[in-house]
């Protein structure tokens, strides 16, 4: 079914890119995990704030679709309804069950849940079990990958090869697909990336095995996202208010091509590193882009050849170990409500090479 993005990504990118049309098909695809009052709030939504968000979504006119038909939409060309999202929850937690896929049955709205079935397979507390998420099926449910182990995929273990790590990172990925296919039934080949980690590596390995790759940057899905780095935004702590929420939801796709900072899982030494891009044209106000670190930070914007639009984005400082990204947006010419949205990921190890435990 999505194969067929891997074949006309090239194309749309190389050239349709530019286009404020290609701009105007787009969504808005959300990522929850928690659903709870007494779990983390860096990875939590209360059940009174997802309450609110479906209250927004209903009152608003957004139209609720199927993860795997949305992105199948996108990636044949074919026209959205108006303010089309999908609502998705990495893990599988228990509280989800619970707290959210009851608001979701009531109002007949599909989701998608992104499992690990080796939690479930050893009978994890905090997770659904094979009986509830046959069940969550019933109630509209899609269950799909998000590998076997939830492991750091783009990490290689000591003395691993290429080849040996391709071979374990298939396995593991092949392994979570014919385990909830056996226990639930056929499911789409869409992947999430554990932590939302990604490189150029495994994101080809996941489009060679025939997937489609969700990852955890913030941003809009539309005719120009990366087939292997599908945008979420993250549904969680600060930013799960209603301003917050309302921002997301309504936001754009900003068009953007990378040119230097593909290879964004970086050295130990490599702790300013570098993005350059171009920005496409559409309907939003150069002028008034703005781009800001993860902490919030608001970052300076250099302009190396401005007829071609094209710009550098360096941190002054040092990024920590981690997780950390590149965020640009600009308002729209014709909603001042509505914000044009990209964010890049970068990856890099602490100082002695060694990774962040989690």
């Amino acid at each position: 079914m999505f194969r067929v993005w891997t074949l006309i990504i090239p194309f749309i990118c190389g050239f349709l890119w530019l286009s404020p049309a290609a701009a105007a098909e787009h969504a808005v695809i959300l990522l929850y995990h928690h659903v709870a009052d007494d779990t983390p709030a860096v990875t939590s939504v209360n059940p009174v704030e997802f309450s609110e968000h479906l209250n927004y979504l209903d009152r608003n006119g957004f139209h609720v679709m199927p993860l795997s038909q949305l992105l199948e939409w996108v990636a044949t060309g074919k026209a959205l309804p108006e303010k089309s999202a999908a609502i998705t929850f990495d893990d599988g937690y228990k509280s989800i069950y619970q707290n959210a896929v009851p608001l979701l049955k009531a109002r007949g709205w599909p989701f998608a849940i992104f499992i690990n079935p080796q939690a479930i397979d050893r009978r994890y507390g905090a997770y659904m079990n094979w009986d509830e998420l046959r069940e969550v099926r019933k109630m509209g449910g899609e269950l799909l990958n998000h590998t076997s182990s939830h492991g750091h995929l783009i990490r290689r273990l000591a003395g691993e090869s290429t080849q040996e790590w391709e071979k374990r990172v298939s396995a593991d990925i092949t392994k979570a697909q014919q385990r909830i296919e056996a226990e639930t039934g056929a499911a789409p080949r869409l992947l999430a990336y554990p932590y939302g980690e990604f490189s150029p590596e495994l994101k080809s390995l996941v489009v060679m095995l025939g997937y489609t790759g969700l990852a955890q940057q913030s941003g809009v899905v539309s005719p120009f996202s990366d087939i292997a780095a599908i945008p979420r935004f993250p549904m969680m702590g600060r930013y799960a208010g209603k301003k917050a929420f309302a921002l997301r939801v309504n936001s754009r796709p900003l068009p953007v091509k990378v040119l230097h900072g593909e290879d964004n899982v970086l050295k130990a030494d490599q702790r300013r590193p570098l993005l350059r891009a171009q920005l496409g044209s559409a309907g939003f106000k150069t002028q008034a882009l703005r781009c800001f670190l993860s902490s919030g930070e608001p970052m300076e914007i250099k302009w190396v050849e401005r007829k071609k639009r094209i710009f550098e984005l360096v941190s002054e400082a040092d990024l920590p170990a981690g997780r950390t990204k590149y965020t640009c947006t600009a308002p729209a010419r014709d909603n001042y409500r509505s914000y044009y949205w990209f964010s890049h990921l970068w990856i890099i190890p602490h100082a002695d090479g060694s990774w962040p435990k989690e």
